[in-house]
């Protein structure tokens, strides 16, 4: 075991329950809507190593709105995440509830200020994914997390407003941007709707209604397959290789895990695709692949010393806590 004194590791409890390793998924929608600006633009970036300050401290801003949800989405889920034994910072009592929210709120608060100065159509973008991804999925009278279609659309909507907000960074209008984000979200949907699979059994016996309580496993992973081949076929219709290849890469991933549904196929098919789409990305922007694998390495780091944890890993047979 990695020992680090816990007067140093304590202390970062606050930092992760932002949930740092799900800002992969986040940076990558997020950053994947930048090149899509690029290439219907004309534009395509390949190899840049140019730092753009405006898009960093934006791309920081939507990283605090999106881990604020996150936050909120753990003091709302504490008796889930016991029972799945995940996310126990703030279910465990690591970080008080009540400290948490203030948290919550004060990063929210901060981030959509500095956004309001940055640029106003990522503001109304960031606001409203605090407003759907952390209010209407979590609290009632909406909370949509227990709603098994409401709560894909949540995750679709929230996956748009990242992409629509990486896209604005580019510094065009938004003409295309829907019709060229729709590969992008098919595969975001795709991986959200295997993610709940881990999750089935606290959810049901806590009461929420997510798809895969609705329904089986293999059909929860034919129905995610599904969005993937929408992915792969809308992403040669628009000539995008960012998307088509990795998406081609995921769907034997998929197929398989249709055949055998156990959560060590669900849990390749969930993190792999994201690996390579970030992949295809560190391509463009090469400096986003340092900003992925010290984020790798310092919660890796951390979960050893603190919780003697492998995580997070590639190898899902190890034993997890997300």
């Amino acid at each position: 075991m990695l020992k680090i004194p816990d007067k140093y590791l304590k202390p970062l409890d606050y930092l992760f329950i932002f949930r740092p390793t799900l800002f992969f998924p986040v940076w990558i929608i997020t950053l994947s809507g930048l090149s899509g600006a690029m290439y219907f633009n004309d534009n395509p970036v390949w190899w840049s190593t140019r730092v753009n300050i405006t898009n960093i401290l934006a791309f920081i801003c939507v990283t605090l709105a999106t881990g604020s949800s996150f936050i909120l989405n753990q003091t709302r889920d504490i008796e889930t995440d016991k029972i799945n034994q995940k996310l126990f910072l703030i279910s465990e009592g690591y970080v008080p509830v009540k400290t948490a929210n203030k948290i919550a709120l004060g990063s929210i608060v901060i981030s959509l200020a500095v956004l309001l100065l940055v640029d106003f159509k990522i503001f109304l973008l960031m606001g409203l994914l605090v407003l759907f991804g952390g209010y209407v999925y979590n609290y009632p009278p909406f909370e949509w997390k227990n709603k098994p279609i409401l709560g894909i659309l949540v995750n679709f909507i929230s996956g748009l407003f990242l992409f629509l907000s990486g896209w604005t960074l580019g510094g065009y209008g938004l003409k295309g941007a829907i019709v060229y984000s729709i590969p992008y979200l098919s595969a975001w949907t795709a991986v959200a709707i295997l993610t709940t699979l881990p999750d089935k059994k606290g959810d049901e016996e806590s009461n929420k209604v997510t798809i895969s309580v609705k329904v089986s496993n293999r059909n929860t992973v034919l129905f995610a397959s599904i969005w993937l081949a929408l992915c792969f076929a809308l992403s040669l219709y628009n000539q995008d290789p960012i998307i088509s290849l990795p998406a081609l890469l995921s769907l034997p991933l998929f197929l398989i895990t249709i055949i055998k549904p156990s959560n060590t196929w669900i849990l390749r098919s969930i993190r792999f695709p994201i690996l390579f789409l970030g992949l295809m990305l560190s391509c463009e922007y090469p400096l986003f692949f340092l900003v992925i694998f010290v984020n790798y390495y310092l919660s890796k780091i951390y979960y050893m010393a603190r919780f003697n944890l492998v995580y997070p890993t590639f190898n899902v047979d190890e034993k997890r806590n997300d």
